[in-house]
């Protein structure tokens, strides 16, 4: 049985898909009745292109540990029965990630190099730079090996600090999330993936729908790009927050900077999920209790 989700990603791509049919007997009808020329015609070949390859893209957001990568993994890995984006404690994605179906291709894993933000190309320009990323195939089949490729994105390296710097993932005040000092060597932690990108055969991918699953706050802070232009370019914006922490500063921080301020144009949903409820079942406790308990979470994070 179908979820709502999966029908209305389906009657999406059905609308998409029979207006293209329109405008493409539209052009057809323009051709034999001798009305078609160059301008016009490439205007409909791009209208066309761009309705063949559009997707319903939404962004997760939250804070480190609030169980955004869990959710994502539920919605699209669950049949694998195993976790395969990094989502334990100490171990998470550590770069943006987009997930989507290129049915152009077989599924892959591309991963970014975190060395190019060194160099003045965006992540938007370097998409059209293959030689720039490292490609992984993805064995569908396989739990085990698509575990192993998908770890990658929790990969990171030791650099000395001016490195860090030079790329800027350090601040001169403090060092952000994404870096761990190695106190006595000169040397930091970093991400060894500065952006990734998963086709993955699941349905809802299939249809249109595509994930952009970003990291924790500081982090999207060391990669304008994401603010700028990759949550804007979101249909829908879901807000992870967790219910055995509420509503933090940094959720705050996040909220009013990067999800807050896309309320100017109306064409972006916004969602709030209270995530991690079940750190408040409570076996000592009936279940009228509980239910109290995270109905009065909700009212406090709200």
């Amino acid at each position: 049985m179908k979820t709502e989700l999966e029908t209305q990603v389906e009657n999406y791509q059905k609308w998409r898909d029979e207006l293209r049919e329109t405008i493409e007997a539209y052009q057809a009808w323009l051709e034999g009745h001798g009305h078609a020329d160059i301008r016009r015609s490439l205007r409909i070949y791009d209208l066309v292109e761009s309705l063949r390859n559009d997707h319903i893209m939404l962004a997760f957001l939250a804070e480190f540990s609030r169980g955004k990568t869990e959710l994502i993994n539920a919605m699209f890995f669950s049949g694998y029965e195993q976790r395969l984006l990094p989502s334990d404690m100490g171990r998470t994605t550590m770069c943006p990630t987009e997930i989507f179906y290129d049915g152009a291709e077989e599924p892959y894993i591309r991963l970014l190099p975190i060395e190019t933000r060194k160099g003045e190309d965006g992540i938007g320009a370097l998409k059209h730079k293959p030689i720039e990323w490292v490609q992984i195939k993805l064995e569908v089949d396989s739990k085990e090996a698509m575990a192993e490729a998908m770890a990658k994105l929790a990969e990171v390296k030791s650099v000395p600090i001016a490195d860090a710097e030079a790329m800027g993932l350090l601040d001169d005040s403090d060092f952000l999330p994404t870096t761990v000092i190695k106190k006595g060597e000169g040397k930091v932690d970093i991400p060894c993936w500065r952006h990734a990108m998963i086709t993955f055969p699941h349905p809802l991918l299939k249809e249109g729908l595509s994930i952009l699953d970003t990291p924790g706050l500081n982090a999207m802070g060391s990669e304008p790009e994401l603010t700028l232009n990759m949550l804007p370019n979101a249909q829908a914006v879901i807000f992870v927050l967790a219910a055995d922490t509420g509503v933090t500063k940094s959720d705050m921080e996040m909220w009013t900077h990067h999800v807050k301020a896309l309320n100017a144009d109306t064409r972006h949903a916004r969602l709030v999920v209270l995530n991690k409820i079940d750190t408040l079942w409570d076996e000592l406790k009936d279940e009228a209790t509980v239910n109290n308990t995270i109905q009065a979470q909700c009212n406090t994070a709200a």
